[in-house]
């Protein structure tokens, strides 16, 4: 993804403001406060994070918000990690972080863990799926040409290896070790695309988010699993939970429980109207100790003064896409998930 740049009248908001306005719009929306005995575990894609321009207090206010959690895996984190670095810096001395190298579109994935609760296994590595156990799969992808439904099917469509491989990482909170998969999957193209080459991009993230729902299935299973209480979360670019999305069917055929976030509070997007980013837990017992779950939709509190502006020079539909460019480039384009875990 392209960086988000910064619109022409800069935005000069107040730090202590926002953060106010972050922790209010936590109780609003029922976030709960951290416990001993429960974790808080989050999923965050932070655009572009050490590429795009960002300023001092920017990744103060990214830090405000992530400091809530007690473990936030971090999707779109790039080569350059004095971003990364700053922000964790900023979360306080007892938060940590660990990275993996770069991928696609020169993207790192990593964990940042508050070290006083969170213990760190000795299993990290990144998903290389031998050639050998390869996928092939029909893919079946809708479209409209000229305002008709019509159909694509790719019979037998064979994986292709992870443009990001996912990253595991291992950890232990309170009486519960688990397994995270942090994932952000390939996008290639949209599925209602004209033309055939978009489609057939489509297809490949169909095949890589089932790859990794097998994955995990046989992981969960495997007599010599490292820890076998595994949770996919990350930005899986599924766009709506949905049976009749491909991507959503391919998520949950082995077995895998994605959180329904979005009847609770939308999207992950900022227009809250796609579920690209999930939190999705394997059978077993780490499913029993899901407390609650949602989106946390941060874009509806900050930069409250901006909106109002905008509002009154524009309208209500109007406002939105230029709203939005200021949340993208000061924070992100994606909201954050969490989950809330009996760690007792």
């Amino acid at each position: 993804m392209p960086s988000f740049g910064e619109p022409k009248l800069k935005l000069n908001y107040s730090l202590a403001t926002e953060k106010q306005a972050i922790n209010n719009w936590f109780s609003n929306r029922n976030v709960p406060e951290k416990e001993d005995s429960k974790l808080l575990l989050a999923s965050w894609n932070i655009a572009n994070l050490g590429e795009q321009k960002r300023y001092d207090k920017d990744l103060k206010l990214i830090a405000h918000l992530m400091s809530r959690f007690d473990l936030i895996a971090v999707q779109e984190i790039k080569d350059n990690l004095d971003h990364l670095s700053e922000v964790v810096k900023y979360m306080g001395g007892k938060y940590d972080w660990i990275v993996n190298d770069t991928g696609g579109n020169n993207e790192r994935l990593g964990f940042v863990y508050d070290s006083e609760k969170i213990k760190t296994g000795r299993l990290f590595a990144e998903i290389a799926i031998p050639e050998r156990e390869f996928i092939r799969h029909d893919v079946v992808v809708s479209y409209e040409k000229r305002r008709k439904k019509m159909v694509e099917v790719y019979f037998q469509h064979e994986f292709t290896p992870f443009d990001r491989n996912p990253f595991i990482g291992t950890f232990e909170a309170g009486k519960v070790s688990f397994t995270l998969v942090n994932v952000h999957l390939y996008f290639g193209g949209f599925k209602n695309a004209s033309n055939i080459e978009e489609r057939a991009k489509y297809a490949r993230r169909v095949l890589e988010i089932l790859m990794l729902s097998k994955w995990a299935n046989k992981r969960r299973k495997g007599k010599n699993t490292y820890d076998p209480n595994i949770i996919l979360l990350g930005d899986m670019n599924v766009p709506k939970m949905d049976s009749s999305e491909a991507a959503f069917r391919a998520l949950k055929k082995s077995g895998l429980e994605p959180q329904d976030f979005y009847t609770k509070t939308g999207g992950s997007n900022l227009s809250g109207n796609k579920t690209y980013d999930q939190m999705a837990i394997t059978e077993g017992p780490i499913k029993n100790k899901l407390i609650d779950y949602d989106v946390f939709d941060f874009d509806a509190a900050i930069f409250a003064e901006k909106w109002a502006e905008l509002v009154e020079e524009y309208g209500d539909k109007k406002a939105v896409s230029k709203f939005n460019s200021y949340v993208k480039f000061y924070i992100s384009d994606h909201r954050p998930l969490w989950m809330q875990l009996d760690v007792s």
